[in-house]
């Protein structure tokens, strides 16, 4: 008799809303309706991975009648999904809706259960989840709960209960469908910068234990990573065209390194020496020391020369005539170094706010147009007319971008969550961000996915999720048709490959 009853009432709010909605004439009216046909399904179950306390879940609210993420933090559980749909029953926190964010879901709406079968989620909620429904307001809540839950890669559509009673809902075009929904039918109130499309698959398994210390370089054809596991030197070679790794033998230097590929060798730095790598022989070769006191900061390749810059120095090392020569100050001498990279003409170095650009061909520093804001621990990428300068200490939202011609700074868009600590490579197109910590300090979280930020559209995208957990300071490369990230703290040895599909 309850369920009875429970059905009866679902079947007559349902037809309710279907009369309040077709009067009103809406292009986007919904029908929760009758219950669906039963279909037979495997036995359900939630992901089995724990989630780590450090790991963040995505959350999704309303703001100015779209979608926007927000994040949260949960104690290890390996019913995640069920941890992240009570985070989105409990609503915006009061930062947040100072912030602007809302939620369409009525206040009191619980949880009764999340079950996991063939890639559909069915979560089954209580009958005041349709109450006081507009149109517009019950298809952002039904988006909501979608986006939440196919944020896991085991969830992809949605099937909805209330009280325990199937029910069909819309696509938001007046179509009551009869099957899960997903992401795509709700694509018109999603983010207005739509997820880069592509594909994750994870590396094979590297023949070294998490190093700390980490340096990389891409040579064309394989990713070389440097480290240390405890106090001995590791080298390891990953091809990625037979997803297979191979042990090399460590450089003799110690302490940290710097690395170059110069399209033949690969140019170690570390205090005090230099060392090339030649991956055809597997071979070593010492070269002139560096200046002693030389321990850099940014470390270019021009096509001809190894720059390495210092707040307190700056040197470069030709291979044609294996000599070092010191390079004059620059007009930043004694602050702290930050950032760089090689125009093709100039390295352009930031320290702090200040900027100046060194050019081999006149041996001389100018000193450019300061940026707008202090940054310590940033990245700094060429995109073949801008240098891009994202992340850093505290996480910050906002990157910039300095043009050469103009000598003159703007403010990136904000990213949808700041990043510290991530790993960074340009595409020949876009700007590829994953991993690191994102939040406020005493309160850093490890986001759920990377971020790409295109310049000639200037807009942010989130990537998709990896099948990786989150760490902080991954390697990160970009092998003209992949991102490859592996390896981070605290003691990470595995790694992935995104191919964005366009």
């Amino acid at each position: 008799m309850k369920a009875l009853l429970a059905a009866s009432a679902l079947a007559a709010v349902g037809v309710a809303v279907w009369l309040l909605l077709s009067g009103g004439g809406s292009d986007n009216a919904v029908s929760l309706g009758q219950p669906p046909r039963q279909a037979t399904s495997t036995q359900a179950a939630q992901p089995t991975g724990a989630l780590s306390s450090s790991r963040s879940l995505e959350v999704w609210f309303t703001h100015h009648g779209r979608l926007v993420e927000a994040l949260r933090t949960h104690r290890p559980t390996p019913r995640v999904a069920t941890a992240a749909a009570q985070a989105l029953l409990a609503g915006p926190t009061p930062a947040e809706r100072t912030a602007g964010l809302t939620t369409a879901i009525p206040s009191g709406t619980r949880l009764l259960g999340v079950t996991i079968a063939n890639r559909v989620a069915k979560v089954d909620l209580t009958s005041n989840y349709e109450a006081s429904a507009s149109a517009r307001s019950l298809q952002l809540r039904l988006a909501q709960v979608v986006y939440t839950l196919t944020q896991f890669p085991t969830v992809k559509a949605v099937r909805f209960e209330l009280d325990g009673s199937p029910v069909d809902v819309s696509s938001g075009g007046g179509v009551v469908l009869d099957h899960p929904v997903g992401r795509s039918d709700y694509a018109t109130l999603g983010p207005l910068a739509p997820p880069l499309p592509g594909t994750w698959h994870l590396l094979a398994r590297a023949p070294v234990a998490a190093p700390t210390n980490r340096a990389s370089v891409w040579t064309g054809r394989e990713l070389l990573v440097l480290g240390r596991v405890g106090n001995a030197p590791v080298f390891t070679a990953y091809d990625p065209s037979i997803n297979a790794w191979r042990r090399l033998q460590p450089p003799p230097g110690r302490g940290g390194f710097r690395a170059v590929w110069t399209g033949k060798e690969l140019l170690v730095w570390t205090r005090g020496a230099l060392e090339a790598f030649d991956p055809g022989t597997g071979r070593w070769r010492g070269l002139a020391s560096p200046p002693a006191a030389l321990a850099p900061a940014v470390a270019v390749w021009t096509g001809r020369e190894l720059i390495g810059w210092t707040g307190n120095g700056a040197a470069a090392y030709r291979p044609a005539t294996d000599h070092w020569r010191s390079l004059p100050p620059a007009p930043l001498r004694g602050g702290p170094a930050s950032a760089g990279a090689w125009t093709g003409r100039e390295l352009v170095v930031v320290s702090g706010a200040r900027t100046a650009a060194y050019n081999p061909g006149t041996n001389g520093w100018r000193r450019l147009a300061s940026m707008p804001e202090a940054r310590s621990g940033a990245t700094a990428v060429w995109d073949g007319s801008e240098l891009l300068v994202v992340g850093g200490r505290n996480a910050p939202a906002t990157g910039f971008a300095y043009d050469p011609v103009a000598n003159r700074w703007r403010a990136l868009p904000p990213m949808d969550t700041g990043r510290a600590r991530a790993a960074v490579a340009w595409t020949g197109k876009q700007l590829l961000l994953w991993g690191g910590e994102t939040g406020n300090p005493g309160r850093f979280v490890i986001p759920p996915h990377g971020l790409a930020y295109d310049p000639r559209a200037d807009r942010w995208s989130a990537l998709p999720q990896a099948p990786l957990r989150g760490r902080l300071d991954p390697v990160g490369v970009w092998t003209g048709r992949s991102l490859l990230v592996w390896g981070g703290d605290p003691g990470f040895a595995d790694g992935a490959a995104f191919t964005p599909s366009r």
